[in-house]
C-alpha cells in the first residue's frame, strides 16, 4: 500500500510538471512580494545544525532535499523515484535529470553522500542526524567516532543507494527533513524554490531560485521574514520547539481571525511508576478515571496522524479504586503557555474525587527534565510535558514507552510491549503496522503510564487576498505557492 501512495504520487508529480530538470518556466507574471512574520530570524542556516522549527522551515524554503512534505506525508523533490527491496533494507533513490544549484553547479549524488556524512561527522554537532540517520547502517559508530563505513553510497551521478540496520517504513519521509538535504562544498548556494538574497539581524529577504527544478509552481518574487508583526501580511505559526523532542507550546495565543492548523503534537500528563505514590496500578487507574471528567481528552495517537482509524482502540477505562488517600505533585514549566493553565484544571478535576495535588512549577524545560528524569526526582508523581512525531506514523509517539526510552518519564516497562515494538517497526504494510500499533494502545490505556490531555493546534494569520500557503502536521509549511489578489 504504501508503494502504491508513493507511485500515485509520482503520477501526479508528473502531470503537474512534466518532465522536471531545471528548465522548468517562470511563472508568466512577476510574482507578488510578501512580507510575513516568523517567531525569530535563524542564527544559522546550516541544514545539519538548525534545531528549532522556525529555523528548520526557513532551511527548508532555501534548501531541497529527495522528497518533501506535502499535508499528511511526503512528495519527490529532487529525487524523481525512489524504490526499496523486498525486506525493506536497501532504498535506492533516483535524482532528476539536470538539477543545479542555485550558482548553476549541478547537484549529484554524490552531493548527498557527502552531506549526510558531514552531518553524522561528531564536530558538527548536528542535533538530528541522532534524531533521523541513526537507522543507516554504520551511522551510529560514525556519529560517535567519526569513522567506519556508512550505507550510504553514490551509485553514479544520479543514484543514490542506502543501506540500513533494519527496516524502517519511513525513510522517504525521514529523507524529507533538512539534516539530510545536500550542501555545496563552497559558498552560499542553495537548491530550493528560494535563495536568500539578504539577511540582517531582525530581517530575512528570500528570493526565487531560478535554478530550482520546479521554478515554475515558485509564486512569490520575494519574502520579506521578520520578527516583528508590524506591515506584515501574514503571521507564520510560533511554535519553537521541534517534533522528535521533549515539547512545550512556546506560544499560546493566536491572533484574532487566525486559523486553526492540526498538529501531531500531544500535551502528556506523565505517571511516575517508580518509587511514586503512584506506583500501584490501582492508584494511576484511579488518577485516570477521575480525569475522564475532564472530557474530550485526546488518544496516544492524534487523529490527524495517518492510521489513526485503524489504530484507535475502543477506548476502555478500568475502574480500580486506590486502598490509600493519593497526595500527589505534579511538576510543569512555566516556559510552556499552556502548562499553567492544564495543570490547575488536572488539580481542580483530581480534587472532586478527594485526590490532593500539589503543583510545583519550574521556570525552565531544562530545569523540568532535571526533576523528571528519568529517573524522577523523589517526590515528583505527575509530570506534564509534551511530544510531537517527527514522522507520519505513530510508531514516533508510541516509542517514547518503551523500558530502555530516555523520554520514558514514567519509568514504565513492559518487555511484552518492547517486543511488539520491534515488530512493528520492521513491519512494512501500512496496514499490517497500524493493527500492531493498535495493541500498542491497547497496553497503554491498560498500564496508564501517561494520559494525554491537550492536542494542541498551531495557528496562520494571513490578510485577505493571501492565499496558497500550505501547512503539514509535522510542523512544516511551505511558502513558494504564496500569492495575492
Amino acid at each position: 500500500m504504501a508503494k502504491a501512495r508513493r507511485l500515485a504520487l509520482l503520477g501526479l508529480a508528473a502531470l503537474l510538471t512534466g518532465c522536471g530538470g531545471s528548465s522548468a518556466p517562470e511563472p508568466p507574471h512577476g510574482g507578488a512580494v510578501l512580507r510575513l512574520s516568523i517567531p525569530l530570524i535563524p542564527k544559522s542556516l546550516d541544514p545539519a545544525k538548525v534545531a528549532d522549527l522556525s529555523s528548520l522551515n526557513v532551511v527548508h524554503e532555501l534548501n531541497a532535499g529527495l522528497t518533501r512534505f506535502s499535508g499528511r506525508g511526503t512528495e519527490p523533490d529532487l529525487a524523481e523515484s525512489w524504490e526499496r527491496n523486498d525486506d525493506g533494507l536497501v532504498w535506492t533513490f533516483r535524482l532528476r535529470k539536470g538539477i543545479r544549484w542555485s550558482n548553476e553547479v549541478p547537484i549529484t549524488a554524490e552531493d548527498f553522500r557527502r552531506s549526510w556524512l558531514r552531518a553524522l561527522a561528531p564536530e558538527t554537532r548536528s542535533p538530528y542526524a541522532r534524531a533521523e540517520m541513526q537507522n543507516i547502517r554504520g551511522a551510529r559508530r560514525y556519529r560517535v567516532t567519526g569513522a567506519g563505513e556508512v550505507g550510504v553510497e553514490a551509485v553514479d551521478t544520479r543514484t543514490l543507494r542506502v543501506t540500513l540496520q533494519h527496516p524502517v517504513p519511513w525513510l522517504d519521509e525521514q529523507v524529507a527533513w533538512p539534516v539530510f538535504f545536500p550542501v555545496p562544498r563552497s559558498g552560499d548556494a542553495t537548491s530550493g524554490p528560494f535563495r536568500l538574497a539578504s539577511r540582517t539581524k531582525g530581517r530575512l529577504v528570500l528570493e526565487r531560485n531560478f535554478n530550482y527544478w520546479n521554478v515554475g509552481d515558485v509564486e512569490p518574487r520575494r519574502i520579506v521574514l521578520s520578527s516583528s508583526n508590524r506591515g506584515t501580511e501574514g503571521i507564520l505559526p510560533r511554535a519553537l520547539a521541534p517534533p522528535g523532542f521533549p515539547w512545550i507550546a512556546t506560544a499560546d495565543e493566536a491572533p484574532e481571525g487566525a486559523r486553526a492548523l492540526p498538529t501531531f503534537s500531544l500535551e502528556l500528563l506523565w505517571l511516575v511508576t517508580r518509587k511514586s505514590r503512584l506506583s500501584d496500578p490501582g492508584s494511576r487507574h484511579e488518577v485516570q478515571s477521575s480525569l475522564a471528567d475532564l472530557g474530550g481528552l485526546p488518544s496516544f495517537v492524534p487523529r490527524s496522524m495517518p492510521g489513526a482509524a485503524t489504530v484507535l482502540p475502543q477506548r476502555s477505562t478500568a475502574t480500580v479504586v486506590s486502598p490509600l488517600p493519593l497526595r500527589l505533585t505534579l511538576a510543569y514549566t512555566e516556559e510552556d503557555a499552556r502548562a499553567p493553565t492544564i495543570a490547575l484544571k488536572v488539580r481542580e478535576v483530581l480534587a472532586q474525587d478527594g485526590i490532593e495535588t500539589t503543583l510545583k512549577a519550574v521556570g525552565t524545560l531544562r530545569e523540568l527534565l532535571q526533576l523528571a528524569g528519568p529517573p524522577a526526582k523523589p517526590g515528583i508523581d505527575l509530570v506534564l510535558l509534551g511530544w510531537s512525531a517527527e514522522f507520519f506514523d505513530a510508531y514516533n509517539i508510541l516509542d517514547l514507552f518503551p523500558c530502555g526510552s530516555a523520554f520514558n518519564v514514567a519509568q514504565w516497562c513492559d518487555r511484552g510491549y518492547d517486543r511488539l515494538m520491534a515488530q512493528a517497526v520492521r513491519t512494512l504494510d501500512d496496514e499490517d503496522r497500524w493493527r500492531i500499533e493498535r495493541r500498542l494502545v491497547t497496553l497503554l490505556d491498560r498500564a496508564v503510564p501517561a494520559i494525554p490531555v491537550a492536542a494542541p493546534a498551531q495557528h496562520v494569520f494571513l490578510e485577505p487576498g493571501v492565499r496558497g500557503f500550505r501547512w503539514s502536521p509535522i510542523g512544516f509549511y511551505e511558502l513558494m505557492g504564496m500569492t495575492r489578489s
